[in-house]
């Protein structure tokens, strides 16, 4: 009865152990998650005007207006002392870039900018480094970004055309220097001064004309990266019918909020075109949208994109040269105005508050 009883308090005292050792884990990793949520903060509420000096061109004495934020980086506007010329500041913490692994699209953000230039890509101006932070400095693009226009307006056929157009130019532009954007949003879609489009943020391109690997914003990725499959310069094509859908229709293609039904509409569904749509654009985003990258644009040159019949009449030297009007002109007070990055702040409050209840 005593050897029972022994084996009896044995065994509940391993119960208790591996309770204990387990608790012990859970711990762990709470505390793991409190020590990443805490040092994540630390970038999320940074004060709104950077208070050292950046660079001998860019003082703190010079006022530096607060943009945006995100948990990767700020942005703002800053003047450089020499020039008098206002440009996009962004200021990216080292400990985050080291924390999150980061590092590689801060190099490849700074590589494209020296290697890569186009009439329709925000130009690269220099980038710095002090003890705590990273810079980098861009053109001054005033005038908002595609999703915000998108949402002020209701785009005619004619207006779509016109930002497909220089949008196709500036992928065009981007894979002759042997690079594969995949970062194609309308959050990244700029618009200057003038109204003409600015490709922007080149944190996950790929050097090179194919890849393999799992990036960027799921509701404009070509299947194959779902699918972390082979991947060439035409997964971008793919995200700019995902872009022209939008602009029609005024979601993404196979669009659901949960990110699972959405995967499973995009493998498993039709791709459903309105009719209200032309039928040539019909046509055009059928093949741009196709989820076979094989036979995506029937497997020929992308330049014979430009001879669709959408683009019927349009004078492509034009286009490339801004000759061509845009049918929306920023209005805008000076060169420091900022009013369309504060209206896509506000539209953001909204959208989370509204996410919130």
């Amino acid at each position: 009865m005593g050897c029972l009883l022994s084996v009896f308090s044995c065994q509940q005292l391993d119960k208790k152990r591996m309770a204990l050792l387990q608790n012990a884990d859970e711990i762990d990793d709470i505390k793991e998650k409190i020590t990443s949520y805490s040092i994540q903060n630390q970038y999320i509420n940074q004060e709104k005007i950077i208070v050292e000096k950046p660079h001998k061109d860019f003082t703190k004495k010079l006022k530096i207006k607060f943009l945006s934020k995100n948990v990767q980086q700020k942005i703002y506007l800053t003047q450089n002392q020499k020039d008098k010329e206002y440009y996009i500041m962004k200021s990216i913490n080292k400990q985050y870039l080291e924390y999150s692994g980061m590092q590689k699209q801060f190099q490849n953000e700074i590589q494209f900018g020296k290697e890569c230039k186009g009439k329709f890509i925000q130009k690269y101006h220099q980038h710095f480094m002090t003890i705590k932070k990273c810079y980098i400095i861009l053109e001054n693009v005033q005038g908002g970004n595609l999703q915000s226009l998108m949402k002020r307006k209701e785009m005619s056929e004619v207006e779509i055309r016109f930002y497909i157009a220089e949008i196709l130019i500036a992928l065009q532009n981007i894979h002759k220097y042997n690079v594969i954007y995949r970062n194609l949003t309308p959050d990244n879609v700029l618009i200057d001064n003038q109204g003409h489009i600015k490709l922007s943020d080149f944190s996950i391109c790929h050097f090179g004309t194919e890849c393999n690997c799992l990036n960027g914003n799921i509701y404009y990725q070509a299947p194959e990266i779902n699918l972390i499959k082979y991947q060439n310069q035409l997964s971008d094509y793919w995200s700019l019918g995902a872009l022209m859908y939008e602009m029609y229709v005024g979601y993404p293609p196979y669009f659901h909020p949960n990110i699972n039904t959405y995967k499973k509409n995009k493998r498993d569904q039709k791709l459903v075109i309105p009719n209200s749509i032309s039928e040539s654009a019909q046509q055009l985003l059928r093949q741009l949208l196709d989820n076979d990258i094989q036979v995506r644009i029937q497997n020929e040159s992308i330049k014979k994109v430009q001879y669709h019949v959408f683009f019927e009449g349009l004078d492509w030297e034009l286009i490339k040269k801004k000759y061509i009007q845009s049918p929306f002109i920023p209005e805008l007070r000076s060169k420091s105005d900022i009013n369309y990055y504060l209206q896509e702040e506000k539209q953001k409050q909204i959208e989370e508050q509204q996410q919130i209840q």
